[in-house]
């Protein structure tokens, strides 16, 4: 399942926060839940980048001259399994919008919830750094001169 995300309605929603710095969340939390993200945002790219932006499983598209909101109903409306696409905003005619053309819709604080708890088993289920005990060149050396460790072709 693919999910648009409404980048300014997100960075408002979140307290503020920077262009970048959502990308850089989303692209994390996309890895992590291996799933697809399509982040539009208002206007027009900066300087020198180009309008959609792919990278990896998070894709960012610069709507303008459309609306974020228009891009997203437009990227609905086009798609072949519209039921299967899940757009993150809490603007209310965009939710409206979006629910006519079949696609689900999520709230930024659910979003958040479930963004929150798959960090949170990241964090919980990151393996451990295993520690490789420390060998000279004398056991290595040791070790391969002894017939039973070598391989017989």
């Amino acid at each position: 399942m693919a999910e648009l995300v409404d980048g300014n309605n997100l960075m408002g929603r979140l307290g503020g926060g920077t262009r970048d710095g959502l990308v850089k969340e989303l692209a994390d939390l996309a890895r992590l839940k291996r799933k697809r993200f399509t982040l539009v945002f208002d206007g027009p790219p900066e300087a020198g980048r180009s309008k959609v932006q792919p990278l990896g499983d998070l894709t960012i598209v610069y709507a303008a001259p459309r609306t974020a909101d228009e891009e997203i109903v437009r990227r609905i409306q086009e798609a072949r399994d519209p039921k299967g696409l899940t757009v993150i905003t809490d603007d209310r005619s965009l939710a409206s919008a979006v629910s006519a053309c079949g696609a689900r819709c999520v709230g930024v604080e659910e979003f958040r919830r479930g963004a929150s708890t798959a960090m949170q088993r990241r964090a919980t289920a990151a393996p451990e750094r295993k520690t490789v005990p420390a060998v000279s060149v004398k056991d290595w050396e040791q070790w391969f001169a002894d017939p039973k460790n070598r391989s017989s072709r």
